[in-house]
């Protein structure tokens, strides 16, 4: 993701999906775990240029899920927040403890 300043701090780690292929594209991990990923939307016509998130933990520390676990932000880091923010409340669903943000 870029270095631009937001009003949010990014709390797991992003990695550019396809690197070197220049896709507006990033997944998320928390630790090894995927938790989701946003890509630009350029196919979709009333959301395209916008940035599509969508949650993807899974496994058997999560039976319970929470819903969208998907949706369109206008910015790249309120995509990625809205990752984040779903992770946290999956893990909170399931009963895990909450991620502290570093620093």
């Amino acid at each position: 993701m870029t270095n631009q300043p937001t009003p949010w701090q990014k709390k797991y780690r992003w990695t550019i999906t396809w690197p070197g292929e220049g896709h507006e594209d990033w997944v998320a991990y928390d630790g090894d775990l995927y938790i989701g990923r946003i890509m630009r939307d350029k196919t979709t016509h009333t959301k395209q240029g916008q940035f599509l998130w969508s949650g993807g933990a899974h496994g058997r520390d999560f039976k319970q899920h929470v819903m969208p676990h998907q949706g369109w932000e206008p910015e790249h880091w309120q995509a990625a927040k809205a990752v984040e923010d779903w992770y946290d409340a999956m893990r909170e669903r399931n009963g895990l403890e909450p991620r502290v943000r570093p620093g």
